[in-house]
C-alpha cells in the first residue's frame, strides 16, 4: 500500500534542514509514492533520492510529478535556466553561466546538466566535477542566491606556484587571493595548516578547506577565469 501524502503538491522543493525550517525528506517521499510511483522512488537508496529531489530546487512538486510523467529531463543548463524557478536571475547572469558552463566543459569539466539545492551557501547551485571520473574532484561552483546573485566558486590548491601569474591578473581575479592583515580570521586547529602563499611580498592564509569567491561574474570577465583555471587545471595532451 502506498503512504499516505501529508504535504500538498503546491509544496516548492527546499533544503531539508528540518521541521522548523524545512519540508523532511520522508515527507516529500511519501508525497512522491503517490505522484510518481513508489518502484522509482524505491529504486534510489536515501542519498540518490536526495541527490535527485534536490536536483529539482525550487520546483513544486506537481511540477516535479508532471516532468516524470511525461518522460521530461533538460538537456543543457541553457534549458535548465528557461525554467521558471530561474526568474530571479538576470539575463546577464544566465549568460554568464551559459558561457562558463560549455568553456569549463573544454577544459575538461562538467554538470551533468544538473542543477541542485545550495545548501546552506545559496538556493541554487552548480557544480563542476571531472568528467568522466567516478569521484569528480569539483574544480568549481556557482552559487545563485534568492535575490539573483551569482557568485563563482574555484577550488585552488597550491598557490605559491602560481603567485606570478596572479599577481599580473586584473584585480577581479587578484583580489580574491588577498586578505588584509594576512591570516584568515576563522582559522582555528582544526584547519590547520591552512593554505600559505605570497601576493606582493605580503604573507596570505586560508583555512584549509577554504576556497576563492568571484562575485558578481560576468562573461567580459570569463577570459580571465579562464586563465586561471588553466593555470590551476591544466589540459593535458
Amino acid at each position: 500500500m502506498a503512504k499516505q501524502a501529508i504535504i500538498s503538491e503546491n509544496v516548492e522543493i527546499t533544503q531539508n534542514v528540518g521541521k522548523s525550517r524545512g519540508v523532511p525528506i520522508g515527507d516529500y517521499r511519501n508525497f512522491l509514492y503517490q505522484a510518481i510511483g513508489k518502484d522509482f522512488v524505491d529504486s534510489m537508496d536515501y542519498t540518490g533520492f536526495q541527490k535527485w529531489l534536490f536536483s529539482h530546487t525550487g520546483k513544486t512538486l506537481k511540477e516535479v510529478a508532471d516532468e516524470h510523467n511525461r518522460d521530461y529531463t533538460a538537456t543543457s543548463v541553457d534549458e535548465l535556466l528557461s525554467e521558471n524557478r530561474f526568474g530571479a536571475i538576470s539575463q546577464p547572469d544566465k549568460e554568464f553561466i551559459i558561457a562558463f558552463d560549455k568553456a569549463i566543459g573544454e577544459l575538461g569539466y562538467d554538470c551533468e546538466n544538473i542543477i541542485t539545492s545550495g545548501l546552506t551557501w545559496s538556493k541554487f547551485m552548480i557544480v563542476y566535477g571531472k568528467t568522466g571520473t567516478k569521484s569528480r574532484p569539483c574544480a568549481a561552483r556557482i552559487f545563485m542566491k534568492e535575490d539573483g546573485t551569482v557568485t563563482l566558486r574555484l577550488f585552488l590548491n597550491k598557490v605559491n606556484k602560481h603567485r606570478q601569474y596572479i599577481e599580473s591578473t586584473p584585480a577581479h581575479i587578484k583580489d580574491a587571493f588577498i586578505f588584509t592583515g594576512g591570516d584568515c580570521k576563522s582559522c582555528n586547529s582544526a584547519c590547520a595548516p591552512g593554505k600559505g602563499y605570497t601576493i606582493d611580498g605580503q604573507a596570505m592564509q586560508k583555512c584549509n578547506h577554504s576556497t576563492f569567491y568571484f562575485k558578481s561574474p560576468s562573461v567580459d570577465k570569463l577570459p580571465d577565469y579562464l586563465g586561471l583555471l588553466l593555470k590551476f587545471f591544466p589540459v593535458k595532451k
